[in-house]
């Protein structure tokens, strides 16, 4: 899996259009996690109409254990995810004080509305 590279500083994974869930992206988050070399991570989730809120606040939560980490870029057009997962995503990247650079890609995300992009401007204006 990928703990057996624990040297790792960055990685990049191009799952577009894939039918990874909820379930599958919690999985992929643990794996993540056990990084903890990690200083860049870059994750295309576009047209993954199978991940929502459960999905994102999974990968908040591995993504937690990367105190290291200074760069992430997440593509999640197109997911299932609403104002609760964006909270959650604010809240765990405005955590990591390493970070210094974000790059979300949220459109087509329908699901979002005002109360997520402010509960996401409050939590990054912690970094």
């Amino acid at each position: 899996g990928l703990g057996a590279l624990l040297n790792l500083t960055a990685i990049t994974l191009n799952l577009h259009g894939c039918k990874i869930g909820n379930a599958g992206l919690a999985s992929l988050a643990q794996g993540l996690g056990a990084l903890r070399s990690l200083t860049a991570v870059n994750l295309h989730l576009s047209k993954c109409d199978k991940i929502g809120n459960i999905g994102l606040i999974s990968l908040v939560q591995g993504l937690g254990a990367l105190l290291n980490l200074t760069a992430i870029t997440l593509n999640l057009h197109g997911c299932k995810i609403g104002n609760a997962g964006l909270a959650s995503l604010a809240q765990g990247l405005g955590a990591l004080r390493s970070l210094t650079a974000v790059n979300l890609h949220l459109s087509k995300c329908d699901k979002i509305g005002n109360i997520g992009l402010i509960s996401l401007v409050q939590g990054l204006g912690a970094l």
